[in-house]
């Protein structure tokens, strides 16, 4: 979360919009202590599938691997070893 002065607020405020606008929340301070949030109103939407054709899907193997190893971890914990 950004922190900006009321000075820096007056003189920036389209430009601290947009950054509202694209999500980001903005505090507004008054001798370094905050006093107001900016949040958008209408928060951005989630994209589903953003990684889609990024990751590569897991194997059977990588899964079976995977089970494997989380197995491992918990049993290890359970019974008291590091």
């Amino acid at each position: 979360m950004k922190q900006v002065n009321i000075y820096e607020a007056r003189g920036q405020l389209s430009r601290l919009l947009e950054e509202v606008e694209g999500g980001e929340e903005i505090l507004i301070a008054r001798n370094g202590k905050p006093i107001v949030r900016l949040t958008p109103v209408n928060p951005p939407r989630r994209v589903l599938g953003r990684w889609q054709g990024q990751v590569p899907p897991l194997s059977e193997a990588d899964w079976q691997a995977s089970d494997e190893g989380v197995s491992a971890a918990f049993k290890a914990s359970l019974d008291g070893a590091p």
